[in-house]
């Protein structure tokens, strides 16, 4: 996976890997991607989330990518 993309996992396993800006659109995601110290987040740019589905994951997606075009 290039350094540029992150991969967020649903509860069911699906994997969605967006463009690490758009993950940056969430200040949670930013803090675990960018956390000091080698926390598998960090290491890895994956991020799973064991309680959120795939289909609310996917509209998360989708959200990240509308608020990095029309939110500024």
């Amino acid at each position: 996976m290039k350094e540029d993309m992150v991969k967020l996992i649903s509860a069911e396993g699906f994997e969605f890997v967006i463009d690490k800006k758009a993950a940056m659109v969430s200040q949670t995601i930013r803090n675990m991607l960018t956390s000091p110290g080698s926390f598998a987040e960090t290491e890895h740019g994956e991020v799973t989330f064991p309680e959120i589905s795939t289909t609310i994951l996917e509209k998360i997606c989708q959200y990240f990518y509308w608020s990095l075009q029309y939110a500024r």
